[in-house]
């Protein structure tokens, strides 16, 4: 995190000289680059009942699902590679990149037991699981160079490979779990600042947003479970948003 303020703290430095604001310089050409920082995850779960639920109370219904949806925040380091193209024209700077990031994150929320307020004598354990493996985005990019300086705005679609999933337990022996790998997707949003130390080399300052939508998927009974037929379903809907911020340095061709 030290290195992240430091090329911040020189990328908004140089940025803010006079002098070197002045100077024209081509935006124009390939480039590659590396960069690293902070993404925060969100997920929220939500849970639909359906099969043997149909015959239990509306109370009880309600406190399970209640309980086994989730609202998830985690904050964590990310790193990755960038590739990308830029044209010049006039006074607007128009581009393509592709970035590749590992997101080192996740949070596992556990909580229970909870006991039932209609049934007070039965007690539910839920756990909720997010995992933000590695995402891939692809973006356009329109950009107003002001000499050695490059204020941008970027979009684009993402791709994010997650673990998601859920667990139940009750101390009636009712055991239900899912773990799922899902390759999510959707758009991607942001912008940032990147400033020319030289002919070939730049520092970065951006932020993107991220929405990769939402999965389904059903929970299985686990070894030992009482309770197996009939069967209670539970459908988990859990989505993922990233916010991430990250600084680079970038060699151009």
């Amino acid at each position: 995190m030290k290195s992240i303020v430091t090329i911040t703290a020189i990328a908004l430095g140089v940025t803010a000289s006079p002098a070197l604001a002045q100077d024209e310089e081509d935006w124009s050409g390939a480039y590659i680059g590396i960069q690293s920082g902070y993404t925060g995850t969100k997920s929220d779960t939500t849970v639909a009942l359906s099969g043997q639920w149909s015959v239990e109370t509306q109370a009880l219904r309600d406190f399970f699902s209640n309980n086994m949806g989730a609202r998830q925040s985690d904050g964590s380091p990310n790193t990755g590679v960038v590739l990308g193209y830029n044209v010049q024209t006039g006074g607007a700077v128009l581009g393509v990149e592709g970035e590749f990031t590992y997101l080192n994150g996740g949070e596992t929320i556990q909580r229970g037991p909870l006991a039932v307020p209609t049934f007070p004598t039965l007690s539910y354990s839920y756990m909720n699981i997010i995992e933000p493996k590695h995402h891939f985005a692809l973006k356009a990019k329109a950009g107003v160079p002001l000499g050695r300086t490059l204020l941008y705005v970027d979009g684009g679609w993402a791709w994010t490979k997650a673990r998601l999933g859920v667990n139940v337990q009750s101390n009636g022996n009712y055991r239900k779990a899912a773990l799922v790998d899902r390759t999510m997707d959707g758009f991607i949003v942001g912008g940032g600042i990147e400033h020319r130390l030289g002919n070939n080399v730049s520092v970065r300052l951006s932020y993107q947003y991220a929405d990769q939508g939402d999965e389904t998927y059903t929970t299985a009974y686990q070894p030992g479970s009482s309770f197996t037929t009939p069967a209670y379903t539970e459908t988990v809907t859990q989505d993922l948003r990233l916010h991430l911020v990250r600084v680079g340095v970038y060699y151009r061709f």
